[in-house]
């Protein structure tokens, strides 16, 4: 069990040693656009670090995602790296690119803002892209009928797809019609 650990840290360690090196971080859209989530703290703006877990082999989950697709963690400085999970990504890439594009930015929305809350992240993710023009009616059906296949969540994404989706159009919703009221 201390051997498997030291092990899983010292795998860890390696993988941040090498990727802090790289010279630039992106993520490749659906769209073939890559983009970098940029991050502001302290007067300070990069991008946020980008670890790929797994080799994309079915069975191959990391520990450190304690099974989601991507999540965010804060490095030894405070930056925070989104890690993502290829085995997860490789399939939804062939399947639903758009979701891998959502995640992405609910992913970003939390790194930005570590107070984002499950459902105010997925609420940036749909208002990014659509400001970006990558969510058109057949793709917010996509992602809605992906959400409501997610029968039972944590509390913190509403206990199930159908809550956890209406959530965040009702905050699609407030965001936006509160940004058009203050223009």
């Amino acid at each position: 069990m201390l051997r498997e650990l030291f092990r899983y840290c010292l795998t860890l360690a390696a993988i941040v040693i090498i990727t802090q090196s790289s010279a630039a971080w992106s993520f490749e859209r659906s769209d073939g656009v890559k983009v970098a989530c940029m991050i502001e703290r302290n007067g300070q703006t990069k991008p946020a670090n980008e670890i790929w877990l797994g080799h994309g082999d079915s069975g191959d989950r990391h520990p450190e995602l304690g099974g989601a697709a991507a999540v965010v963690r804060n490095d030894e400085q405070g930056w925070p790296v989104i890690y993502f999970d290829n085995v997860v990504y490789k399939g939804m890439l062939e399947r639903d690119p758009h979701m891998a594009d959502f995640i992405f930015y609910h992913e970003c929305g939390h790194a930005k803002n570590d107070q984002l809350d499950e459902i105010q992240a997925n609420c940036y993710a749909y208002i990014e892209l659509e400001k970006l023009g990558l969510l058109n009616a057949s793709k917010a059906a996509a992602l809605a009928a992906t959400h409501k296949k997610m029968l039972r969540l944590p509390s913190r994404y509403g206990g199930n797809g159908e809550v956890f989706w209406a959530r965040t159009l009702e905050c699609v919703q407030q965001q936006t019609q509160s940004s058009t009221a203050a223009k």
